[in-house]
């Protein structure tokens, strides 16, 4: 005969076992943000943009200058490219990917001014994740990357998950300001306007 005082087994098992399984917690605070390279959104939209530019456009635009036989820089920037639509679509992915993180950055440089130009900024830097989508659709579609459909995919996911995250840095800052702009609004004024206005 087992005898249990005052737990029932599975709450023993569960006590013997803490620290391992689903008790094993592994929560760490955010590190302070001191400067944008804190931002996991900058970091995590810098090395979005660099494999775009990395894994993506260059072997793209090797191909292009391949067939042109012209020098990258002619290519890339000249007329010649208005003909080719993966060309096209290439000559916008690359300012929209590498925009993404100069968004944030500055971004963050205005969060401490007087308006709320941080927060149009976060905007942008959303509209160019919307925009990575598209680009990445199109080149999946379009363009004969040699590459699986699966990369894309998860490409495609990362820059949705990175929009929900600005969107998040978006909220913050938007109830930092507003904390701030309450903290300057001295009630006492406001009480003492009203009651002068109706005298």
């Amino acid at each position: 005969m087992r005898i249990i005082l005052g737990m029932s087994t599975l709450q023993r098992q569960d006590y013997q076992n803490y620290g391992q399984g689903r008790y094993n917690n592994s929560y760490q605070p955010r590190r302070t943000v001191k400067t944008f390279h804190d931002l996991e959104v900058y970091q995590k939209s810098l090395e979005a943009a660099v494999y775009v530019a990395n894994v993506l456009i260059k072997p793209m635009l090797a191909k292009i200058v391949a067939a042109r036989k012209v020098s990258e820089k002619q290519s890339f920037y000249g007329a010649e490219l208005g003909v080719n639509p993966i060309a096209i679509i290439l000559k916008n992915i690359l300012p929209c990917a590498l925009g993404i993180p100069h968004l944030i950055a500055e971004a963050h440089s205005l969060r401490f001014g007087a308006g709320e130009d941080c927060l149009v900024l976060l905007e942008k830097a959303m509209l160019n994740c919307n925009k990575m989508v598209v680009y990445l659709e199109e080149i999946r579609d379009i363009g004969q990357t040699g590459l699986e459909a699966e990369v894309f995919e998860e490409k495609i996911k990362e820059y949705f998950r990175l929009r929900y995250r600005v969107l998040n840095l978006q909220r913050s800052w938007k109830r930092f300001i507003d904390l701030k702009r309450m903290e300057n609004t001295n009630p006492l004024d406001t009480k003492y306007r009203t009651h002068n206005s109706s005298a």
